[in-house]
């Protein structure tokens, strides 16, 4: 009767051990698929980057669209050639980012660190684009008035294009310290180029010396609002992975057999003697 209450005390003793580390086992695995699963979603994922990108320039601006307005800001550098910018500062959870004036554009998620290369369909689809047409020119209006963005006298330069009436809004370069100048052109440059929506403005032509603070033409409005050299925006391209259209588990597979084909091919060739 001794030897079966030992071995019933025993029995429970086991189970109880075995039952704490099962529930270790289960507390592990719950704290490693999170992980797993972050660790097979990167594999259709790519690295945005290494080092860090600061970005001191910045420039407000405003677009009203058929009476629909918003604010918008970008940001960019002396040092290095990307640019930033968020559309609707109503909206700041993920703004665009490019390595280059002529890089894919992406969008960057700074809670998730995460990213999306953007197609040259969707590119359109939002309103920015790097297709190059034919030069607009414009040319100064002597007779027109002027405005006034941003306490600065701007002078209108107007143009023809597809019988249809467009003003760009210059201001007085002389008004505008030098630094400011050439900072202001190189994101006013960038900022133009990609408006597909508006092609007299994507494909103005504009002299160096231009400073345009404004645009006009039917339904559609620009305004530069306030700008500064003194900006902290930064990204952390490390912090980022990038998902990129068309690389899906499937893709990852097949080159990961493709790879794996020709390692062992290469090392089926006999290798020569010395």
């Amino acid at each position: 009767m001794k030897s079966f209450s030992q071995f019933i005390i025993s029995t429970c003793f086991l189970l109880l051990f075995l039952n704490g580390n099962l529930n270790t086992f289960a507390q592990e695995v719950d704290k490693r698929l999170p992980s797993m699963a972050e660790e097979i979603a990167n594999l259709t994922r790519v690295p945005l980057g290494e080092g860090t990108l600061v970005f001191e320039n910045w420039l407000v601006y405003s677009v009203e669209t058929k009476g629909k307005k918003r604010t918008a800001k970008i940001y960019y550098s002396d040092t290095h050639n990307a640019f930033c910018w968020s559309d609707d500062l109503n909206h700041t959870k993920s703004f665009f980012f490019r390595d280059s004036t002529n890089a894919t554009t992406l969008t960057l998620i700074p809670k998730n660190k995460q990213g999306t290369e953007l197609s040259p369909a969707m590119m359109k689809a939002i309103g920015f684009t790097n297709e190059k047409r034919d030069d607009v020119i414009y040319k100064f209006d002597k007779e027109a008035a002027t405005s006034t963005i941003k306490d600065l006298t701007c002078r209108a330069a107007t143009t023809s294009f597809e019988d249809v009436e467009y003003t760009m809004w210059v201001a007085e370069k002389t008004k505008i310290k030098r630094s400011e100048r050439d900072m202001l052109g190189r994101g006013l440059r960038f900022l133009f180029s990609n408006q597909p929506s508006v092609t007299a403005l994507s494909s103005s032509k504009l002299k160096e010396s231009w400073i345009p603070l404004g645009f006009n033409s039917d339904g559609y409005e620009f305004r530069v609002i306030d700008w500064g050299t003194e900006g902290s925006f930064s990204v952390v391209k490390d912090d980022f992975m990038i998902n990129v259209p068309g690389l899906d588990l499937n893709a990852v597979a097949k080159k990961y057999v493709e790879d794996l084909k020709k390692k062992k091919e290469e090392e089926s060739v006999p290798q020569k003697e010395d």
